[in-house]
């Protein structure tokens, strides 16, 4: 399975040593976020950091992915609602859904998936079981 991450060099470059699910926050809580769209990735970076932005490549072996306890939002209009809510009660960097990845659309991009890694396992999985490079 290939994912992107889009970011900062100096961000880039710690992912590539080591992903940190405690670090990040976003539509769906705390966790290390990564999406199936490379040109999502790209324009995300750019966009928030211009010419430093980066795009991290994720490469999973995808026999160790389907191990993990993974919990699949298919309804948009769910997310969205969701996604309010824990922006509402201030949890963006805290909610965790107890699974170990979380797949699902953005609630603000209609084109791609997201995947939410919030465990200890899953966080294991991209640090041995993947490989990473910074894309130039």
């Amino acid at each position: 399975m290939i994912v992107y991450h889009g970011t900062n060099q100096a961000s880039a470059t710690a992912v590539v040593s080591k992903v940190d699910v405690t670090l990040g926050g976003g539509e769906l809580g705390r966790g290390f976020y990564a999406g199936e769209n490379i040109s999502l990735a790209a324009s995300l970076a750019k966009g928030k950091f211009n010419s430093n932005g980066k795009v991290v490549k994720i490469d999973i072996d995808d026999t160790k992915y389907i191990t993990l306890n993974i919990k699949t939002l298919h309804r948009k209009s769910y997310l969205i609602q969701f996604w309010k809510s824990l922006l509402k009660r201030k949890k963006t960097f805290s909610h965790l859904f107890n699974v170990d990845v979380v797949c699902s659309p953005f609630a603000t991009v209609d084109f791609s998936y997201q995947y939410k890694f919030e465990s200890l396992a899953a966080e294991n999985v991209l640090n041995h079981d993947s490989n990473k490079q910074i894309l130039q």
